[in-house]
């Protein structure tokens, strides 16, 4: 049987990527560094997932079972490494280079199987894979490095698939749910795998050019995502659907997308097609309006600062349209609304506010974005933020 090795079981690896693999006939071993986590799912053999679909208008109960459950870094952890059929990561970018101590091993271990293997990395950042990769082979000697360099594929994918913090009361009644909404597709860099080798699994969508697809995804994906809760955030909605049911909203929400798809278009014109970005643009619509999915604006706004940094979803799709000439006024309304964006509970939102109230604009800005004052987009965020 086909093994998935899933180092990562929080709200990606179970509430995704397990779903895809288990749906396919896989074997699941979801690997983590929580012992509470481990100690749980190992006891109850299996976990429940709800996936909310925005186009049908329903929830569906799946029982993800039967699943093994260990620690990453054991012996058992080594060995189903060692003859997995694929290994998979939802650990958080922070995470990958304190992952390869532990990973370093169990891949070396396949050299005397002489399988290859693809590691994909689900993490949402361009550089993810070459971090790992780079970490990893740091942790071996030159012979098993060479052999881990040429037989393992490090292969960045990109996760669109969205994942809402589960209620309190329902996180008492069943600890290891997962709520998500019902996005399938996986985009992969295809170049990046070893023998171009896919799971079998019908998701897994290879990229020529993956990195035209991460920007699209940060820069279109989670740059509209983010609008609706910062937007959202100034007129008090607490959920994301309600912010895209206020006309105002919308009209901001369809205006910085069709912004930022003409600079995305106009800076890989092979790759990323127009039709192809419309349809993203209409697909976030019916998802982003999902009530049932109940995504809170302190959710998908948490932490404006990194949000607003020089090459994230907002400052960076903004920099890709001035590099176009695209005038992008409405992104610029969605980086005024994040500027102002105040949460109590959230230590970003926190010194956000700190920063903007000790220092005049021009130095906020530049502290915040990252931005130059000779820069054009400076001068409009600057000129927005003054209105």
């Amino acid at each position: 049987m086909n093994t998935l090795v899933q180092i990562g079981a929080g709200n990606i690896g179970r509430g995704y990527l397990t779903q895809l693999f288990f749906e396919s006939g896989y074997r699941v071993v979801l690997a983590d560094v929580v012992p509470q986590l481990v100690d749980r799912l190992r006891t109850a053999g299996g976990y429940n997932l709800r996936v909310l679909d925005a186009y049908r208008g329903d929830a569906r109960a799946i029982r993800i079972e039967p699943i093994e459950a260990l620690p990453v870094g054991s012996p058992q952890f080594d060995a189903v490494v060692t003859h997995a059929t694929v290994v998979a990561t939802a650990v958080g970018v922070a995470n990958l280079t304190a992952l390869a101590p532990a990973l370093a091993p169990a891949l070396a271990a396949r050299k005397a199987t002489g399988r290859k293997l693809n590691v994909f990395l689900c993490e949402n950042a361009l550089d993810a894979a070459q971090r790992l990769r780079a970490a990893v082979l740091d942790q071996l000697d030159a012979a098993t490095a060479g052999w881990v360099a040429t037989n393992i594929g490090f292969v960045g994918a990109s996760v669109a698939r969205m994942v809402p913090v589960v209620d309190p009361s329902e996180r008492d009644r069943d600890p290891l749910l997962v709520v998500a909404d019902a996005y399938r597709p996986l985009p992969y860099d295809a170049p990046a795998a070893v023998d171009r080798m896919p799971p079998n699994v019908p998701e897994f969508s290879p990229r020529a050019d993956f990195a035209a697809e991460v920007r699209r995804k940060l820069f279109l994906f989670n740059m509209c995502h983010a609008a609706l809760a910062f937007l959202g955030a100034q007129k008090g909605y607490r959920y994301v659907h309600q912010s895209l049911q206020d006309p105002e909203h919308r009209a901001l929400f369809v205006g910085a997308a069709q912004e930022v798809s003409t600079a995305l278009e106009a800076e890989y014109p092979d790759a990323l097609l127009p039709a192809d970005n419309a349809a993203m643009v209409q697909d976030m619509l019916v998802r982003c309006g999902n009530p049932l999915l109940r995504d809170t604006v302190a959710r998908v706004a948490r932490d404006p600062l990194r949000k607003l940094s020089y090459a994230d979803r907002l400052i960076g799709p903004a920099r890709l349209c001035a590099q176009h000439g695209v005038a992008a006024p409405n992104l610029l309304r969605v980086i005024v609304a994040a500027f102002a964006y105040r949460d109590r509970s959230d230590p970003s939102a926190q010194r956000l506010a700190e920063l903007t109230a000790s220092l005049d604009p021009q130095e906020s800005i530049r502290t915040v974005t990252g931005l130059e004052p000779d820069s054009p987009l400076f001068t409009q965020v600057l000129a927005a933020l003054s209105h």
